[in-house]
Parts: structure tokens; C-alpha cells; sequence
């Protein structure tokens, strides 16, 4: 994934959008999509209503962007909105639960059907895991590996000090180990009784 390119200013890109010019609030989006999609992953885990909240996500920022006043950033309100309506999603009635399955631009070598099984038990597994951790730790390793944030950026969208961002990564790597570690003994044991 490409880092979001932020030469044009946030500031402009909203005054452009509310003005009615597409391409802006495209660029909006195509800027803010990764850090979006990881607040909404971080806290749905592995549902399939996913990019259904992400629509979601975007249509409120397009009709919010009138009452955007620039007070935070606009990192930090997407964020807010993205967290609000996974969170919403969480509170509706027989709330699914099913893996995503993410599209995949594949190589020859790799469009094999062994190697596209072994991904996608791969990324089931590691879903499994993320979702074992507490909400701000999913959020910020998302962020970090999916969203492609900077410890800064992280920091600003979530309103925590770069130095709290670096210790919820660091925290959160050695849990996601040990989860991934105890969910390893288990399998074996489990293969071990079945023999």
C-alpha cells in the first residue's frame, strides 16, 4: 500500500470539497481510506459488515465536511467518525461475525490454489489473534502495519503522545505474540490428542 501523498493541505482539500469539487473530497478519501479502514477493522475484528461501515464512514464525513470548523484535525475527526460507527455497528442485533476476505493483486506464482489457501488461512489466523487484543491495541497496530502511520500520525488521530503510541505498539506486539504463542500450544495439543 502507497503512503497517502499529503502535499495539499487538509485545510484546502476541505474548502475545495465543500465548495463541491469531487476530486477533492476524493482525495480526502484516498488519504484518510487506510486509517479509516484500520479504526473500523480494529474494532469489528474480522466482521463482514466492514466495508459496509466504511461506506458508511464516508458518507458522514461528506455530509459533515459543512460543519467541519477545523478545530482538530481533520485525521482526528475521521477518526472519530470511523471509530463511532463501527462502534454503532457493534450495538445493532445479531451482529455478525464472519472472516474478511481481502482481494489480493496476484503473480503468476502466487495465484496457485495451495498458495492462496495458505494466505488465507494465514490471515484468518492472524485476524483470530488481533482479535484477542484490547481495542487500542488492535487499533494501533492496524494503524501502524495496515494504515501505514507514522507514530505522529497515529498520535494525532488518536489524541494520545507519541511516546503512549510507541508503548501501545510495543505492548501490544509482545500480547499479540503471546496470544499467538498460547493459540500455537493449543493447536498442538489439540493434533497431539488426536493421534
Amino acid at each position: 500500500m502507497e503512503a497517502p501523498d499529503r502535499g495539499e493541505s487538509d485545510a484546502r482539500l476541505v474548502q475545495e470539497a465543500r465548495a463541491g469539487s469531487e476530486k477533492a473530497f476524493r482525495r480526502i478519501v484516498e488519504r484518510y481510506h487506510g486509517m479509516a479502514y484500520a479504526v473500523v477493522r480494529g474494532v469489528l475484528r474480522d466482521s463482514s459488515d466492514v466495508e459496509d461501515v466504511m461506506q458508511e464512514v464516508f458518507i458522514k464525513v461528506y455530509g459533515g465536511l459543512g460543519g467541519f470548523r477545523g478545530e482538530a484535525k481533520l485525521s482526528s475527526w475521521i477518526y472519530q467518525i470511523a471509530r463511532n460507527e463501527a462502534l454503532n455497528r457493534t450495538r445493532k442485533p445479531n451482529f455478525p461475525e464472519a472472516p474478511i476476505d481481502d482481494a489480493v493483486i496476484e503473480t503468476p506464482e502466487e495465484s496457485r490454489p495451495d498458495a492462496q489457501f495458505g494466505r488465507k488461512i494465514e490471515r484468518e489466523y492472524l485476524e483470530r489473534c488481533l482479535g484477542e487484543l484490547d481495542e487500542d491495541f488492535r487499533v494501533v497496530l492496524e494503524l501502524r502495519y495496515m494504515g501505514e502511520m507514522s507514530y505522529a500520525e497515529i498520535g494525532e488521530t488518536m489524541g494520545l503522545p507519541i511516546g503512549t503510541v510507541k508503548t501501545y505498539i510495543h505492548r501490544a506486539k509482545i500480547e499479540l505474540k503471546r496470544v499467538m504463542g498460547r493459540r500455537e500450544f493449543a493447536d498442538s495439543y489439540k493434533q497431539r490428542d488426536r493421534s
